[in-house]
């Protein structure tokens, strides 16, 4: 019987697929990544959450390209989905793919019986006891084939259970969603504080006057224990910026064409 292997990233998509040709497994086996980010942007439509991302998140037509067609072969593969294949969904513990498992779970309850899923949070406790991670993008394809034999399958009541979990998430309006043993709504600036630190601890460090972005964003994303995109933070350093609390030098066309200075009060106690 065939696998259908879903992923929450592309880098997982591409690790899993080198991991299939490296091994010569014996099923027929295809890998499919839901191009998404479950944890920023509206859940309600995907009308909603398409202008969400065009007003906030990408920054060019290529980037919408990717997101339409990514989108497209979703939707193409769900419909053309074989009722007797078996699918491996791929998460983490984290608000993006705990969210997008219910998601996946909303597609494939009137279409498989047979769903596994593979924890790589709790996997890791017994493969690779030292290692954290944010989400399973981070891991390498002999990591994640290690992770295999921890494939385990949903029952139809747990099955049920998350795709309507997916449909009480829909219902709620937030735009930022983080993982604390649960999925948890929270404000849309509701990390802007850790920015800020991250922020002002930078500029102490490096002892310099402006930073690029990427310092900035780079050093959040390391301190949080969830998976946030680059894209995201660096959307709400620019609206603390014109809140006044950073000055901006230089072109703000990407994250590479300008600097920051943050000049908002010491929030480091």
């Amino acid at each position: 019987m065939a696998i259908l292997h879903i992923t929450f990233s592309l880098s997982t998509q591409g690790s899993i697929k080198h991991a299939i040709r490296q091994h010569h497994l014996q099923r027929e086996e295809s890998v499919l990544s839901v191009n998404e980010i479950f944890s920023i942007g509206p859940l309600s439509s995907s009308e909603e959450r398409k202008s969400w991302l065009d007003a906030y998140i990408f920054d060019d037509n290529e980037e919408r390209e990717l997101y339409e067609d990514l989108q497209k072969a979703w939707k193409e593969k769900m419909a053309s989905l074989p009722s007797d294949v078996d699918v491996w969904v791929w998460y983490s513990q984290s608000a993006h793919e705990e969210i997008g498992l219910r998601f996946v779970m909303s597609e494939l309850i009137n279409k498989c019986s047979m769903v596994y899923g593979i924890d790589a949070t709790e996997g890791l406790k017994r493969v690779q006891p030292n290692m954290m991670i944010h989400q399973t993008g981070e891991l390498a394809s002999d990591l994640l084939m290690k992770l295999r034999s921890e494939a385990k399958r949903f029952t139809i009541e747990e099955c049920q259970q998350l795709a309507k979990e997916w449909e009480e998430l829909k219902q709620n309006p937030s735009t930022l969603r983080v993982w604390q043993d649960g999925i948890v709504h929270v404000a849309e600036d509701a990390l802007d504080p850790i920015i800020m630190e991250c922020a002002e601890r930078a500029h102490a460090e490096l002892n310099e006057e402006w930073l690029i972005p990427m310092r900035i964003i780079g050093e959040t994303i390391g301190v949080m224990d969830d998976y946030l995109s680059e894209e995201f933070v660096g959307k709400r350093l620019m609206a603390l910026a014109h809140q006044g609390l950073f000055e901006i030098g230089g072109e703000t066309t990407d994250m590479y064409s300008y600097q920051v200075k943050y000049v908002g009060k010491s929030i480091i106690k």
